[in-house]
């Protein structure tokens, strides 16, 4: 049995709590977006500016088409979960702590976050996850959380 800073991965599977973000949140979770690993599984690789994060957090935790939550297990943070009401979908992204990266966590907090925005936004629109094609983990996360493949996006990059 795995621990990580004494919790033991095994038993966190039903203890996880959803939150929505805070301010308190904005610092790691900009930590985690520049990590090297979190990195290369963006569309965006490069790594971002602590200026150009705080706008963007701050943009975001003030628009109301958008709810940004965290999962935590007990006082550990342990990922964020995105939504961004655009049109005719809510488009949903994951990041981990890396911390807790590759301990099997992601689809059970993508499908309380699902549950939770569900809950609270009572909205009838499909769920969209945009997925790099070699980013073969986050397919699978979001498989198991319950997603499908519905189609696939073709991009010419000029």
């Amino acid at each position: 049995m795995e621990e990580i800073e004494g919790v033991s991965v095994d038993s966190m599977s039903n203890d996880f709590v959803i939150r929505e973000a805070g301010v308190e949140d904005c610092i790691d979770m900009f930590k985690w977006r520049n990590h090297a690993v979190i990195r290369k599984h963006f569309f965006n690789m490069n790594p971002i500016q602590w200026d150009e994060h705080k706008r963007w957090f701050d943009t975001k935790s003030n628009d109301p088409n958008t709810k940004i939550y965290i999962a935590c297990c007990g006082e550990e943070k342990v990922g964020t979960v995105r939504f961004d009401d655009v049109y005719n979908s809510v488009k949903v992204s994951v990041m981990l702590n890396p911390d807790y990266m590759n301990k099997g966590l992601g689809s059970e907090i993508i499908g309380l976050a699902v549950k939770e925005y569900k809950n609270k936004i009572k909205m009838g629109k499909t769920i969209i996850a945009e997925i790099r094609n070699d980013n073969i983990a986050s397919m699978k996360v979001f498989t198991r959380a319950g997603f499908r493949e519905h189609h696939r996006v073709l991009v010419y990059n000029i």
